[in-house]
């Protein structure tokens, strides 16, 4: 039987739901879309997205394609960044969902092949939804709203990936090394620029998202189980 030791403390410290940002830093509700009213307007969002730059679409314009009144608009959302926040954390609860392997994994697999699965999924998800969280990722520097749900979206991926590590160097499964929430939190911030870079098509050594998952798994398995070095620098 599973004992509640690593996950489950990240879960009690990090709720899953969106208002937990909202309530932290004291902004209104983020909406993740329960009523038809928001899955309209989420769904007119992106297919819009497909078509046009984010900085060419007006709050007119979401309406118009979502079919439903102004009234209606601003009874859920205050502007279309707010509308992309919904749409963000909707898409990241369910990224959240898509570690799990990893994150629970119970040893039927090993880790490596556990986060194998887990990068596979999500870096799909994240193909799919890729301009919004471009948005999201050239935007939140600059939008309060933004910008506290996404920190807080990051840090409740490196809280989860922390008390993994935790778990498994007191099992003896990993040497000792970093503090495992700094490592967490590169390993979870660099993941971000490289997969902004992949989706942009930039640089022709990502050929997309879903391309860099061994390279990513590489590089988180490399960074967990090599510990640190005791032996003095040449």
């Amino acid at each position: 039987m599973r004992t509640y030791s690593r996950l489950d403390t990240a879960h009690m410290s990090v709720t899953s739901s969106p208002d937990h940002f909202a309530v932290r830093f004291g902004r209104p509700r983020i909406r993740e879309g329960t009523s038809d009213a928001e899955v309209a307007i989420f769904a007119a969002t992106e297919r819009l997205l497909e078509a046009i730059p984010f900085s060419d679409i007006s709050v007119a314009q979401i309406i118009k394609d979502a079919g439903i009144s102004r009234a209606t608009f601003y009874h859920y959302f205050s502007s279309k960044l707010s509308v992309i926040a919904g749409l963000l954390a909707r898409i990241m609860n369910e990224m959240f969902e898509t570690a799990q392997p990893f994150l629970r994994h119970e040893g039927a697999l090993n880790p490596a092949d556990s986060l194998r699965i887990s990068m596979r999924s999500a870096l799909t998800l994240w193909s799919k939804h890729r301009i919004v969280l471009r948005i999201v990722m050239e935007n939140w520097g600059s939008d309060q709203e933004l910008g506290a749900l996404w920190f807080g979206i990051m840090s409740r991926f490196a809280d989860a990936v922390s008390a993994e590590i935790d778990f498994e160097r007191d099992a003896g499964s990993l040497p000792p090394g970093p503090p495992s929430r700094q490592l967490a939190a590169a390993l979870i911030w660099s993941t971000e620029r490289c997969l902004y870079v992949a989706g942009l098509g930039v640089d022709d050594t990502f050929t997309g998202e879903e391309a860099v998952v061994d390279t990513l798994v590489t590089l988180w398995v490399g960074a967990i189980q090599t510990g640190l070095s005791t032996e003095p620098q040449a």
